[in-house]
């Protein structure tokens, strides 16, 4: 994992390579992104560079000034690099059989079953998930495959450089409830884990023109400083976490970035040792681990003022909560910026103003067991400047004109419900669902967010409320004109006295703030 090449990368000369982890970080003001192609294990490999880039820049933890100076040098240095993976050498084997890399060896001897009688008494039984469950989308146990034909009857061995990818995603994605067999210990005999702590989240991360600038800007700064021989990557502890002791807490930047899984797995090799041909997963913790605040997730606040993480959700474009990223304290709003924005606030504006976001998302139930809707990754352009305090204006400005899409947004799907309940044909005395609702928002927000940036990039503030009036008043038409092409008069008359719905977002309105014209961000 440190030295053989696993991790595809696009270069900034627009070339594509592949690199360990070593070589991400000795090459990182060359490159300019990641280019893993799946965005839970992306944004999981993410959390693991940046603490690797902490170790690499010699530092326990990240301040301002540390951040400067790092962005200032422009590069980790080599040496530094180079040093850190020769101490650890050893802890980055993928199928290492004491200490594979981010896995838990123990688990054969804690799942397997010894048989106690019967004509194969004595023999050990293999007690693992079979490789269906590593790969993500690929069918295990009763599932249905996502990309391919395989099943568990076909248990096809997973390439080395995927099997780890699909590694980091389970450590940050794993559903939870029963794994499979139980793992016992000397206190536990179970077989349910907690879910792992990105599930069903979305997570959001400033993206600068290189992978360097990217692993600096990420790099999360603590209120405490961090307990040094307790703020360990689960590769830098000389022993194995004992999963019948004290649960852990993040003890400083390092662990609160790499050793917060719930799960415990173990890859098993073939014959060759280039692919993986089975796995173990169990739980890792017998309980779920104490909650700590994510630097890079979005809190709200339910009604009740109960605070819960944002959610992901597929097709949410990213544009709507721009503003809640940019925002320390919106007002009316009930979001709370990622703590990683406070962090970089004040990052020299020659680097900030080339920096965007880039949202990771993977719709999921959290619940024990539940499944998977699908992942996505979503950029910004550079507009994170807006984080700046001169930038205030500007920022305001992004927050109405985000409200001005959004106030179309509604009131199109309002208008469309409406014209539904009066047409549809009552089913056992209930109106059915509206088909109406999604069929808009698909049509509107693709259209909503490219004339977004638009109205950004030119910074035309006052058109917004035209410009997503009309792209709404478009989207009713052509749907109500597909449900009246039946000529029934009720649809027709109900179309057009709900159009004036969609016609109010159309009224002009200024977006312009009391500190006057500003740039666009």
């Amino acid at each position: 994992m440190a030295i053989d090449p696993w991790v595809d990368v696009t270069m900034t000369d627009g070339s594509p390579g592949r690199l360990g982890l070593a070589g991400l970080l000795a090459e990182a003001h060359r490159i300019e992104a990641l280019a893993v192609g799946m965005p839970p294990a992306e944004c999981g490999l993410l959390r693991i560079l940046y603490a690797l880039g902490l170790r690499a820049a010699g530092l326990e933890e990240m301040t301002g000034g540390d951040r400067y100076a790092l962005l200032e040098a422009g590069r980790f240095d080599p040496e530094l690099v180079a040093g850190y993976f020769s101490q650890y050498e050893g802890r980055f084997g993928l199928f290492d059989p004491a200490r594979p890399w981010m896995q838990e060896p123990r688990l054969p001897g804690q799942m397997d079953t010894v048989l106690e009688s019967g004509r194969r008494k004595g023999e050990r039984v293999r007690k693992s998930s079979g490789v269906g469950k590593l790969a993500w989308g690929r069918a295990s146990a009763t599932s249905s495959a996502w990309f391919g034909p395989f099943h568990d009857g076909n248990p096809v061995p997973v390439p080395a450089a995927e099997a780890a990818l699909h590694l980091v995603a389970w450590l940050w994605y794993g559903q939870g409830g029963p794994q499979g067999p139980d793992r016992t210990t000397k206190t536990q005999k179970k077989r349910h884990a907690s879910v792992a702590p990105l599930r069903g989240l979305v997570s959001y991360h400033p993206t600068g023109r290189t992978l360097f600038e990217t692993i600096v800007l990420g790099i999360p700064e603590v209120e405490e400083p961090p307990e040094v021989d307790a703020d360990l990557a689960p590769w830098e502890a000389d022993v194995l976490p004992d999963p019948d002791g004290t649960l852990p807490e993040a003890a400083g930047p390092v662990s609160l970035l790499t050793a917060r899984a719930q799960h415990a797995l173990l890859l098993v090799p073939d014959d060759e040792r280039s692919s993986a041909s089975d796995l173990y997963v169990s739980w890792a913790w017998p309980d779920t681990l104490p909650a700590v605040r994510d630097p890079y997730v979005m809190w709200r606040e339910s009604e009740k003022g109960t605070p819960y993480p944002q959610r992901a959700q597929v097709g949410r474009s990213l544009f709507r909560d721009l503003d809640g990223l940019l925002l320390h304290a919106n007002p009316g709003a009930v979001a709370r910026r990622p703590l990683i924005m406070d962090a970089i606030h004040d990052v020299p504006a020659t680097v900030l103003t080339h920096v965007g976001v880039t949202a990771y998302g993977f719709e999921q139930s959290r619940e024990k067991g539940g499944g998977e809707v699908g992942w996505y990754r979503s950029a910004t352009p550079p507009v994170l400047v807006a984080l700046r305090e001169e930038e205030a204006a500007n920022t305001a400005r992004i927050a109405v004109v985000r409200e001005r899409a959004e106030l179309a947004g509604s009131r199109l799907v309002w208008a469309l419900d409406s014209v539904w309940k009066e047409t549809a044909v009552p089913a056992g005395g209930k109106v059915p669902p509206s088909p109406w609702g999604k069929a808009a928002e698909a049509g509107y927000w693709p259209r909503a967010e490219a004339a977004f940036w638009e109205i950004l990039g030119g910074g035309e503030w006052d058109s917004a409320p035209e410009a997503f009036g009309r792209i709404a008043l478009d989207v009713y038409d052509r749907l109500t004109r597909e449900a009246a092409d039946a000529d029934d008069p009720r649809t027709v008359r109900a179309a057009v006295v709900h159009r004036r719905k969609v016609l109010s977002a159309l009224r002009t309105g200024s977006v312009k703030t009391d500190q006057g014209k500003g740039n666009a961000a």
